[in-house]
């Protein structure tokens, strides 16, 4: 699913990633974790080509996307889900609409859309939320409809970058659960995250970034 070889990022002077190699397999469920700085959001945007490798190569199920050109980014990322720390919502817009914006440009029928759309709310316990804006939902709420539209398009891979960033603990578990359910569908599961709790209880498969190298890859690990 995802293949990482001898991956550089350079800015400037500075090395946010040296020499990363790294294999996840399709059906995985697989926290990144490390201190601030360490590598996690840059590895993570070389994943979906908001950042491109200075030296290396990432293989996305089978495909060198550090040579796509620019008008097959979106292509890339229709294949994939992305969960985002600040939801990245559109605020003016329903539920609904935020979950079918996704599918709506891929020529998908209304009534298609329409069970798609119910069955990912379905997936993150909002059926009854489908009329409601942004701004009338909690954080954690806000994030299970990024979890949502992430996977309405079923996608074999999904994203999360501190999915759990800005939400307490209840719903920090909450979210891990949805992600875990998720995971059983047969979706590849790849989090960043600094939440010692939330990774000593999932037991998934850890990987640790230290000033941009691999220091550390456990099966059912913990965090430290």
């Amino acid at each position: 699913m995802i293949v990482v070889r001898d991956l550089i990022k350079q800015y400037k002077n500075k090395f946010a990633l040296y020499n990363v190699n790294l294999h996840i397999r399709p059906g995985e469920f697989v926290f990144l974790v490390g201190s601030s700085g360490a590598g996690k959001s840059t590895l993570m945007k070389m994943l979906y080509l908001e950042e491109r490798p200075t030296r290396g190569s990432v293989l996305v199920g089978g495909i060198n996307i550090g040579n796509l050109a620019p008008n097959k980014i979106p292509n890339l990322r229709r294949c994939m889900g992305i969960v985002f720390q600040d939801y990245k919502l559109l605020q003016n817009h329903t539920v609904y609409d935020n979950i079918a914006y996704v599918i709506r440009t891929m020529g998908v029928s209304s009534r298609e859309i329409e069970a798609r759309v119910y069955g990912a709310l379905k997936v993150v316990g909002l059926e009854d939320k489908y009329k409601s804006k942004p701004c009338e939902l909690s954080g954690g709420e806000q994030q299970r409809v990024s979890i949502a539209r992430a996977i309405v398009n079923g996608p074999p891979l999904l994203i999360a970058d501190e999915p759990t960033g800005n939400l307490d603990p209840k719903n920090s578990m909450e979210v891990m659960q949805i992600l875990e359910q998720v995971n059983q569908r047969g979706i590849t599961i790849l989090v960043s995250t600094h939440d010692h709790a939330i990774v000593n209880h999932f037991r998934k498969r850890v990987i640790t970034l230290e000033k941009g190298q691999i220091v550390r890859d456990v099966q059912a690990g913990t965090y430290d």
